[in-house]
């Protein structure tokens, strides 16, 4: 048993990938003004928006958000209610409103056709 001063190591709860295709994203947005605003937060449209490959780095945030539901086992998850920022070093992290404690890894890659996400829940 380990003292109190040693970290036990957190136990994975759950994994989810996703794989978002760009040009759906962008198909998405184009044909319906109001779908970024309905799935994507301020601050990742903002971080979006300001790049030449907006619609990868939306993709890749929208595969975070479906990674995220299925590493969370939570179907009921809003997909804006969870948010994709970036630390200071340009790492990804992750918030989800209404589960202050989630502890949540995130890794994302895209090209310009797809981007993918893997997240890996702790407990």
């Amino acid at each position: 048993m380990p003292s109190k001063k040693e970290k036990r190591p957190l136990a994975v709860t759950g994994l989810g990938v996703d794989l978002a295709e760009v040009a759906r994203i962008r198909g998405l947005a184009e044909r319906n003004p109001g779908f970024l605003k309905r799935f994507f937060t301020p601050g990742e449209l903002a971080y979006s928006l300001k790049s030449r490959n907006m619609y990868e780095r939306l993709a890749a945030r929208f595969a975070v958000k479906e990674a995220v539901i299925k590493a969370l086992d939570a179907k009921s998850l809003s997909l804006k209610s969870i948010e994709v920022e970036n630390t200071a070093s340009g790492r990804p992290q992750v918030k989800v409103k209404g589960r202050p404690g989630a502890r949540l890894m995130v890794s994302i890659s895209h090209t310009s056709t797809y981007a993918v996400a893997s997240v890996i829940a702790f407990g």
